[in-house]
């Protein structure tokens, strides 16, 4: 979930953004939320809400080759005001990829809900954590992709992926002062990459093919992601 300021700053638009794989996969979808009562979430509490008729409403990054996709969903929480926890991630929390601090080997952390590996019970995510793999200020390959060496399994597309430039500032010896840390968001994961390996089985001469999850994430570019935003907002943010 993004927030994106109107243009008076009285009031926030929420969006959905995720992958094409996964909010165009078909034309409808769930979405679970932990019920909230007088402001403080009910951990344990769900509820399910459905969304139809999606297609017509999800805008999708015009280059097919970016998995990026975005449904602007403000509606739900005015519906039922009061009553849903979540957490948005500001607009300006984007990042634009011209940070000084953002190089190869930094720590980034990326939160999801990998297939049955998250808290269902508590309907909470998992919080976890890997390095920048390939050089971010370049597009790895030629895509507006960059490359992350962390465990990303099935059910982890869309999460979204984070740096804290404090933390990264201080192990290079720098040290900024300020109240609050730097973070930003650098993307959200759309693949794992993996290995296909030729097993010999019984009877001889049959090949069975495995996959080896080689613990390296494709992410998509958080530039990428404002596109998406702003065409979602222009479409259908009003």
């Amino acid at each position: 979930m993004i927030s994106v300021p109107t243009e008076n700053n009285d009031a926030f638009r929420i969006v959905l953004v995720s992958n094409k794989h996964v909010l165009l996969y078909g034309d409808e979808i769930a979405v679970t939320f932990t019920t909230m009562r007088n402001g403080v979430p009910e951990y344990g509490k769900t509820i399910r809400l459905p969304i139809s008729n999606m297609r017509p409403n999800v805008v999708g990054h015009p280059n097919p080759d970016v998995d990026v996709a975005a449904l602007v969903c403000t509606g739900i929480f005015n519906l039922l005001p009061d009553q849903l926890y979540f957490k948005a991630i500001s607009y300006e929390l984007l990042s634009d990829f011209t940070e000084p601090e953002l190089s190869v080997a930094e720590n980034v952390y990326f939160v999801g809900y990998p297939a049955d590996r998250y808290d269902a019970k508590n309907n909470l995510p998992l919080i976890r954590t890997g390095l920048i793999s390939s050089n971010p200020k370049f597009d790895y390959n030629g895509k507006p992709v960059f490359v992350i060496d962390a465990q990303v399994f099935p059910g982890s597309s869309g999460s979204p992926v984070y740096i804290n430039y404090t933390v990264e500032d201080f192990k290079n010896g720098r040290i900024v002062l300020s109240d609050h840390p730097n973070i930003k968001v650098l993307g959200i994961i759309a693949q794992t990459m993996i290995r296909k390996n030729q097993l010999q089985s019984i009877p001889v001469g049959s090949v069975n093919v495995t996959e080896e999850v080689l613990g390296l994430g494709i992410v998509f570019k958080s530039t990428v992601i404002k596109e998406t935003v702003d065409e979602a907002i222009s479409k259908f943010g009003n």
